[in-house]
């Protein structure tokens, strides 16, 4: 009878599919970037906001005779992004040619594993991720 349940329970785990979880609708990252060759790092923070297709782009770009701070609005509803330069203290306004993309996981993705980013030599310097 234990050998039964124990078979039943093994092919209930075997028989589940994996689901996709739902992605924030909003949310925030940290960036960073280094060109050693070009002597050039780009350091900044990322805003996404899926519900009313907004992006916000705060960037340090720090070149060898130069730095400059960048704070990018795309509001891509309306097709327009607002670029604006503390150092030189200007707005550019353009048009948005490039589409949406939704960060989201979509009903008919495939799951492709879940992997660790980071270091596993530090405790807490790494976080799983799920590959759909």
């Amino acid at each position: 009878m234990l050998a039964i349940l124990v078979l039943c329970l093994v092919g209930f785990a075997a028989a589940q599919t994996p689901i996709p979880c739902t992605a924030p609708p909003q949310w925030e990252a940290r960036f960073f970037d280094s060109n050693e060759e070009q002597k050039f790092t780009v350091e900044g923070r990322f805003s996404y906001d899926s519900l009313y297709h907004r992006e916000r782009i705060l960037d340090e770009v720090d070149e060898p005779n130069e730095r400059d701070f960048f704070d990018v609005i795309a509001l891509f509803d309306l097709k327009v992004e607002f670029i604006y330069n503390y150092r030189a203290r200007n707005c550019t306004r353009r048009e948005i040619t490039r589409p949406w993309r939704d960060f989201g996981i979509r009903p008919n993705d495939t799951s492709y594993g879940e992997a660790y980013i980071g270091s596993s030599a530090v405790p807490g310097a790494n976080v799983l991720v799920t590959i759909w």
